[in-house]
């Protein structure tokens, strides 16, 4: 082959090969050391992450950039804890480091006010003891929300949550939920004022619905053995038997979660960041027992399994790392 031949071969192959690489977004974690970074496969998204507090005239913001996978979508969250107002606010885009961090600060939450909702925390029991105040959401988009997190170990309360609010959500209107004898998550908005307000919704008030599915969280030898799967009987709109197989993000050991869900609970959104898993396969069937783990359940729906990891909810990520969250929530 000739230097003539040559050349355009070699100028063919540097300009081919970046693009078969992954997408690159900024890498932040509150807001510095910002990083370049190769998104892992099935992240097809740049996001950045607000998290504000305010209290009075005082005002304190996190920013987080970093890789979204493909499912994710713009969102806002909001709710009152005492004196203080939470915002979360998460946008998401497509293009080769379009989360970057720009030279001015990060636009504020709009001011403008729309729907007016109740509003509480667990973080304070405001809405355990019916405590709940007003909030104007501040976009229209927005709806009323009522969040429930709800976790238990071997018949032990370990962690319950409620909250209410405003925010622009996936499963929004709803509602979008999972339970099983360990968990309950669940998500329902409104759109009209204070249309969230009265009793916080708990799991055993949401009346039985006729099915029973198999119930477990953890793998074949402890937590979804034999032994430690039983039939549980679905409630209200949680009417799918669901089966989950994944990656632990921490342990990066298999994962299997079995329960009653409702229909949007079967694609790999939800379950991906409830459960902080990734390689993720989802699955729900309708009849009593379809979900045992010994069947081959025929047909069944759900998201393709998924061949790089997920990143946690934003509401997840900094809901911890702000400790006014005592659990995990269900939404991407």
């Amino acid at each position: 082959m000739g230097v003539p031949l040559l050349l355009p071969l070699l100028f063919l192959v540097q300009t081919c090969i970046p693009a078969t690489w992954g997408l690159r977004c900024m890498l932040c974690e509150r807001t510095e050391n910002c990083q370049v970074k190769e998104c892992d496969l099935g992240q097809d998204l740049c996001r950045t992450t607000v998290l504000r507090i305010w209290e009075g005239s005082e005002e304190l913001e996190v920013v987080e950039r970093g890789c979204a996978h493909s499912e994710k979508t713009n969102r806002t969250m909001s709710y009152r804890l005492g004196m203080q107002i939470i915002t979360l606010t998460e946008a998401v885009c497509g293009s080769n480091l379009c989360n970057r961090p720009s030279s001015g600060r990060v636009p504020t939450f709009p001011r403008s006010r729309f729907l007016e909702c109740a509003s509480c925390a667990s973080s304070d029991l405001s809405c355990e003891r019916g405590r709940d105040q007003s909030l104007q959401c501040r976009s229209p988009r927005e709806q009323c929300l009522e969040v429930v997190t709800h976790r238990s170990l071997e018949g032990i309360l370990e962690d319950e949550r409620h909250t209410r609010g405003c925010g622009n959500l996936p499963g929004c209107p709803g509602p979008t939920g999972f339970h099983n004898n360990h968990t309950f998550h669940f998500l329902q908005c409104c759109n009209t004022t204070k249309c969230n307000g009265g009793p916080v919704l708990e799991l055993q008030n949401l009346p039985p619905n006729g099915l029973q599915c198999y119930s477990c969280e953890g793998n074949s030898t402890h937590g979804c053995s034999s032994e430690e799967t039983s039939l549980t009987a679905c409630r209200g709109p949680m009417n799918q038997c669901l089966e989950a197989t994944g990656t632990t993000e921490v342990e990066n050991a298999s994962y299997t979660v079995r329960g009653c869900a409702t229909p949007s609970w079967c694609q790999s959104l939800h379950v991906a960041e409830a459960f902080r898993l990734t390689h993720l396969s989802v699955s729900c069937c309708s009849g009593n027992g379809c979900n045992h783990p010994n069947l081959d359940i025929q047909p069944r729906v759900g998201g393709a399994p998924r061949t790089g990891p997920v990143h946690l909810s934003f509401t997840i990520t900094l809901l911890m790392t702000a400790r006014l969250w005592g659990g995990t929530l269900l939404w991407t």
